[in-house]
């Protein structure tokens, strides 16, 4: 099976800038782990940059999502695929911009808005 290496400019970049790997999976949308993996074969080819941290996560502590149904994981799978990220990685992101878009109210078209 072929290697994806459609992240090792993007990592590198900013794996050379020393930001944490928590930061560089949030601004393209991976996990750390990801992030780490990408920049472990990096070096086992010959590049060179700063040892970077996990860092914090950028999730609230206790913060949990209701269980997705095998339906709504099922319909969520290709847009995660195509992202290179997990469906639970997926959700979490559609619910920030939704929340800080204020689109509840566009997506839930039930009730005048309360806004």
């Amino acid at each position: 099976m072929r290697r994806d290496d459609s992240l090792d400019a993007v990592v590198s970049a900013l794996a050379g800038q020393a930001v944490p790997a928590s930061e560089i999976a949030r601004r393209i949308g991976v996990t750390p782990n990801r992030v780490h993996s990408v920049l472990a074969y990096l070096r086992r080819n010959g590049a060179e940059f700063p040892r970077i941290k996990m860092g914090p996560s950028n999730a609230p502590q206790g913060a949990r999502l209701t269980r997705l149904s095998g339906e709504v994981r099922a319909a969520l799978a290709p847009y995660a695929a195509a992202r290179q990220m997990s469906v639970k990685a997926l959700s979490v992101q559609i619910l920030q911009i939704v929340a800080r878009d204020r689109l509840v109210d566009a997506i839930i078209d039930d009730k005048e808005p309360r806004l």
